[in-house]
């Protein structure tokens, strides 16, 4: 690797060490509020979930316009389709806030579940239900 490049690696690392010491601890306010947002996106997660359920159950229970045009059939597949995808994302996320609620529970929240660092509060405050570090999220992800 060149020299220049070196000293961007190490730049980063030095950044990434004032970040965690200038950070600053994450007081019992900044908690209370974090758990307040995650609550408020796990029932709103739930509502999601359950509308695409009962969307689903309507059209199994043939309370539904049964397409006769392929056209209409086409559209209806994608629409499941995306429904299911959808539903996947609102399922992933509602693990990852529940996790940061057990989190919150266990005195844990703010720590990586996987290399055991803080997580920076400015991510926790983007990302409510942040359980790993951005770098620790991005090797996960690599690896997926």
């Amino acid at each position: 690797m060149s020299e220049a490049f070196e000293g961007l690696r190490a730049q980063g690392e030095v950044n990434r060490i004032l970040d965690e010491t200038l950070d600053g601890g994450l007081d019992d306010e900044f908690i209370a509020r974090q758990r307040a947002r995650l609550e408020s996106a796990r029932r709103g997660l739930l509502r999601e979930h359950a509308w695409i359920l009962e969307d689903e159950r309507r059209w199994g229970e043939g309370h539904h316009y049964a397409p006769q045009d392929p056209e209409d059939v086409r559209a209806h597949i994608l629409a499941e389709e995306v429904d299911t995808a959808l539903d996947r994302r609102i399922l992933r996320r509602l693990s990852l806030v529940e996790r940061a609620l057990r989190k919150i529970d266990e005195g844990t929240y703010g720590v990586c579940d996987d290399t055991g660092r803080r997580i920076p509060k400015g991510r926790l405050q983007a990302v409510p239900e942040a359980v790993y570090t951005l770098e620790a999220q991005q090797n996960l992800e690599r690896r997926a």
